[in-house]
């Protein structure tokens, strides 16, 4: 049957994509498939055809887990990286987030947020498109980001800091409490941050200032500025996470609503264009059920504990097969949490015995997280 574009069901997840704000809802009124039930060997088909999604959907109840990806601003490393797990029958939505200076493998010297690129640039034959390499690139990600956190994966999207930053401005903006000053200028990666504390509506530009922000100049504070924006970061990407799921918080609570619902189909086709992923439909419309509805658990959000370590002259952060609960700050065992909360019957990425992760090079007896971007040179930059 001849493909049809989709033309109008996709909507980010605004909570989870924008940065942080990490997850996609994309979702189709007019034209797309019923999906057929997903087992472990099946592929997702491409014949579409016309079908009443509203009045049709049943949907998949089994718990979803989705790779999140969103690029840097300037070159090709992903540097926010979560996962993020949905159960359709509880609507609970777990976050696990992986620090971006995460050493990916135990056989190279690699940063986790390099790994996009190592795949865009393998090998691939004649005539294959920019879109192929990217696939290609997210499929390599997401099997070693499968193998590093023992976790199986569904369904991969990613996205760019323009397209977050386009959607705000289409939503009409965020209203947000900046807990400090936060002021820093890098004219060679012509950033340059410059928010005032207190509760505010962030635009596009200044959500990407809010988002990006992980340490400040000191010579643009006071003592007593420095010591209250300390208190929220200390150079560490990790602190920046947390922000960021924050700022995914009030993305929720403020725009994805049953009343919101008409003010984002403007944005449906833009998300849909500008997001790279191999998500199916019935899980989609899961999702945005949940975020639609009033009523629903309030996220769990953990994210990877370990080591600092200096590498071959570099900085990385080496995974010790510990979580922490950003809530609580209560570390606590990995498998438990995977196991709890991020477990799912099957996965189009399936964690490789022959390359887990070897959490005997961690040192368990020294865990830090504070200083993963600033020890070293210190040449780190937002």
């Amino acid at each position: 049957m001849k493909s049809v574009k989709i033309t109008c069901l996709a909507c980010l997840i605004c909570g989870i994509i924008l940065f942080a704000s990490g997850i996609t809802l994309l979702f189709n009124i007019k034209t797309a498939p019923p999906s057929p039930v997903v087992t472990e060997n099946s592929t997702p088909s491409t014949e579409t055809k016309s079908f009443d999604i509203i009045n049709n959907y049943t949907g998949n109840m089994n718990p979803i887990n989705f790779l999140v990806l969103i690029k840097e601003a300037s070159g090709s490393n992903t540097d926010t990286i979560i996962i993020a797990n949905y159960s359709p029958q509880t609507k609970q939505i777990n976050l696990l987030t992986v620090p971006r200076d995460t050493r990916g493998t135990n056989r190279s010297d690699i940063k986790i947020n390099s790994f996009y690129d190592m795949g865009y640039r393998q090998k691939m034959p004649k005539g294959t498109s920019e879109l192929e390499r990217k696939h290609n690139a997210l499929k390599y990600t997401a099997q070693t980001i499968s193998n590093l956190t023992n976790t199986k994966i569904n369904y991969y999207i990613y996205l760019e800091i323009d397209t977050i930053k386009s959607i705000v401005d289409k939503l009409g903006g965020i209203y947000f409490d900046v807990p400090a000053k936060l002021k820093y200028n890098d004219p060679v990666q012509n950033l340059h941050i410059d928010l005032q504390k207190g509760y505010q509506l962030l635009d596009g530009d200044k959500t990407e200032q809010l988002l990006r922000f992980r340490k400040p100049q000191t010579r643009y504070y006071t003592r007593e500025e420095l010591k209250e924006v300390n208190k929220y970061y200390n150079g560490s990407d990790l602190k920046r996470t947390e922000m960021q799921i924050n700022f995914v918080n009030a993305i929720i609570q403020q725009k994805v609503s049953l009343l919101e619902l008409p003010r984002l189909i403007p944005i449906v086709n833009y998300a849909f264009d500008n997001v790279i992923t191999n998500t199916e439909l019935n899980d989609v419309l899961s999702l945005l059920g949940a975020f639609t509805q009033g009523s629903r658990p309030e996220m769990n959000t953990f994210k990877l504990y370990g080591i600092d370590k200096r590498i071959a002259g570099a900085d990385f952060f080496i995974y010790n097969e510990t979580v922490e609960d950003t809530k609580s700050r209560e570390l606590l065992r990995a498998d438990k949490v995977i196991e709890q909360y991020f477990t799912i019957p099957y996965g189009n990425f399936i964690p490789d015995p022959a390359s887990i992760y070897d959490f005997k090079i961690a040192n368990r007896d020294n865990p830090s997280n504070s200083d993963t971007d600033s020890v070293g040179d210190n040449k780190d930059k937002p």
